[in-house]
């Protein structure tokens, strides 16, 4: 992918910013100016603010989203400034890799040969090891933080603001992304924020320390900044206690199918120990630890693990298991967490004191992540089970987590800790290194493709405007019933017509499933409540005209749209129908993250009922579930707009699609099937009367 000849100047005046679910501002009197093709290091301490600035840099504060005050440079064309966001799931706005590095090109109405040699050039970039066809929804972490940076490689930008890009990276990935960002900065304006600064020190020509509010601490070359260092203690060497938990001749399966991940995986935690579980990206730690805890089950072998109360659980998305409005609420939420006192002393020791009667959900990155660590801790369990755990921490606030875990190492607690973390993983007692996945025997493609469907149907041969069309044809038709002989006869066509649209009959019932239990229900009530004799012969008769006819008008649309692919609705839309292009980019993009929510959902509950709330069918849990399911989608949506925005999509008055939207033979086959299923019933009422 070529560079950038050009590059933005930046900079923030005076700037003030308090967002509307705080009451002390993240950023106060923020005054900083980046010439053009200068590359700045920002450093400082996990929430000083350097999320939020990146985001000012990039003009994307939102107004309506809280207090501003000061002034902000804002980008002269689409895209000129791409964002990437700390949390990279949040930054995905497609259906497939691929067409998700091909937003930011769509948005500024390339053509589609030049989207398709941007989309292979950004992939390359960015190092991204799957097929373009990929959904990034099911990629570990680093995988889709390597997608993200494609997105906002994509568009050219004359700035890249990036929010620790080599955060959820192994050490190999992350050579490969850093030397990919560097030659993709070559010509263009850079500010990069990471804790991890050694890696980029000897590539920017300015550091900026942040401190709290985010005020300029220091300010100047690298080498003239004192950047803060926490040295760490050596790690406790306790004496090897009491076997805790154990896998024996384990294997495990890719989450969602049949493919075996690994074999013969052995590990014994016991009492006082670390044991670092490693691997890269997509490797299936998190897996692991899944299968370890229970919420999944190994493929083959055997697990020993402590019971459900003496077993605490730090996902990779802390904020899954918030369930408290308060800080200090959340420590002792779990009943297995009641010793308040305790929980004060975690607080403190964590650094989160001063933050314990804000939201959890307001907190940054390394805040959450600290807050959630410290409530594990608090149920004293035998077994902790971490995730990626100090992801987004400064070497400081590193230097406190890795206290609290001594500390608990001390009192007998067994630790596993999936991380690509080396300070974390040189502490520990044991490894267990997962290795890669096989290299595929072909080059990886970074073509852009339809979604891919597992099980296909001849309908999915059809435009999706065709199919549409179908289902609307047939609904007209149903008016053609006058009597409950022409609706059974009715529904014959579409009983035979059922497995061209959805992979065999059991498919076909459990769509069908909600229409036949309405149908019943109407025929019901119809038969109940007609002028006729309640519940007679008749009105049965006139209940069941009325049930064949309500399910002759919904049926075939549901058969016909369980072959619609949303994204190739999309654009179709766009292309044959002309429609504006963002408001079904926005829906195309709700709709398939929607699509992914049964995985965020059982995470949800799983850090519920791991933490001890209640069962997975407890109505309590059920409904914190769904609240929390609620605020996170509603919080991902607000980070996905901002994500699209930075790619250019707020701008994006004439946007193109990536993909054509062809009519053909198979088009005129379901034209006439339409027609068919709209005749069809009159012509039955001309026969039968």
């Amino acid at each position: 992918m070529s560079t950038a000849t050009a590059a933005a100047v930046l900079g923030v005046e005076d700037l003030g910013w308090r967002p509307a679910s705080r009451r002390e501002p993240t950023l106060s009197g923020v005054t900083l100016h980046v010439p053009a093709g200068q590359r700045v290091l920002l450093a400082g301490a996990s929430g000083a603010g350097k999320s939020t600035l990146l985001r000012a840099l990039a003009g994307l504060l939102d107004p309506e989203a809280g207090e501003i005050t000061g002034a902000l440079s804002t980008p002269d064309r689409p895209g000129e400034r791409g964002l990437l966001l700390q949390q990279s799931v949040h930054a995905l706005v497609a259906a497939t890799v691929a067409r998700d590095a091909a937003f930011g090109p769509e948005n500024a109405a390339r053509s589609r040969a030049q989207i398709a040699d941007t989309v292979r050039g950004a992939l390359s970039a960015a190092a991204v090891d799957v097929d373009g066809e990929a959904s990034p929804f099911d990629l570990s972490g680093g995988q889709q933080q390597r997608v993200a940076l494609a997105g906002s490689l994509a568009l050219a930008p004359d700035a890249l603001l990036l929010d620790e890009p080599l955060s959820m990276l192994d050490p190999s990935a992350a050579d490969a992304v850093h030397a990919a960002i560097l030659e993709a900065a070559e010509g263009r304006t850079l500010v990069v924020a990471d804790h991890r600064t050694a890696r980029w020190l000897p590539h920017v020509d300015r550091v900026i320390l942040l401190g709290p509010g985010g005020r300029i601490l220091a300010d100047g070359p690298p080498g003239t900044v004192a950047l803060p260092a926490a040295e760490l203690p050596p790690p406790p060497r306790p004496a090897p206690g009491a076997e805790v938990a154990a896998l024996e001749a384990v294997a495990i399966r890719r989450r969602g199918g049949r493919e075996i991940l690994h074999r013969d995986l052995d590990l014994a935690l016991r009492a006082g120990e670390l044991a670092a579980l490693t691997g890269p990206s997509g490797s299936g730690k998190t897996t692991l630890l899944r299968v370890l805890l229970g919420l999944e089950a190994p493929a083959a072998g055997r697990i020993r693990r402590p019971e459900r109360e003496r077993t605490a659980f730090v996902p990779q998305e802390p904020e899954h298991s918030f369930v408290a409005r308060t800080v200090r609420e959340e420590v002792t939420a779990s009943p297995w967490a009641q010793d308040e006192a305790a929980a004060e002393e975690l607080l403190e020791r964590a650094g989160l004191t001063h933050l314990a009667a804000a939201n959890p959900f307001t907190l940054s990155g390394g805040e959450q992540r600290r807050l959630a660590i410290v409530a594990a801790l608090a149920q004293r369990p035998r077994l902790l089970v971490l995730d990626e755990p100090t992801v987004g921490l400064d070497d400081a606030r590193l230097a406190d987590v890795v206290a609290l875990l001594d500390r608990a190492r001390e009192d007998g607690c067994a630790i596993i800790a999936a991380t690509h973390d080396e300070r974390l993983a040189s502490r520990a007692d044991r490894t267990l290194a997962l290795p890669a996945r096989p290299a595929p025997d072909r080059p990886v493609s970074r073509e852009i493709t339809p979604v891919p469907h597992p099980r296909r149907t001849a309908a999915r041969a059809c435009n999706p405007l065709t199919l549409c069309a179908v289902g609307l044809l047939a609904a007209i038709g149903s008016f053609g019933v006058s009597t409950w002989q022409i609706g059974v006869l009715g529904l014959l066509p579409v009983l035979l017509l059922a497995p061209l649209a959805v992979p065999g009959w059991r498919s076909a019932v459990l769509r069908l499933a909600p229409v036949l239990l309405s149908a019943a229900t109407l025929a019901w009530t119809t038969a109940l409540l007609s002028p006729l004799a309640p519940l007679s012969a008749s009105a049965w008769l006139l209940g069941a005209k009325e049930a064949s006819r309500i399910t002759l008008f919904v049926a075939p649309g549901v058969l016909a749209l369980a072959s619609v692919d949303v994204t190739a609705l999309g654009d179709a839309l766009r292309t044959r129908l002309r429609l504006p292009g963002r408001p079904l980019a926005a829906g195309v993009a709700a709709l398939v993250r929607i699509g992914h929510l049964r995985g965020q959902w059982e995470r949800i509950l799983a850090a519920r009922t791991l933490r001890g709330l209640g069962s997975a069918r407890s109505p309590r849990v059920l409904a914190s579930a769904t609240l929390a399911l609620l605020v996170d989608t509603l919080r991902g949506a607000e980070q996905q707009a901002l994500a699209m925005d930075a790619r250019g999509f707020a701008e994006a008055d004439a946007r193109t699609v990536a993909l054509p939207s062809p009519l053909g033979r198979a088009d005129v086959i379901g034209a006439l099937v339409g027609i068919a299923l709209l005749l069809w019933p009159w012509a039955l009422r001309l026969m039968i009367g």
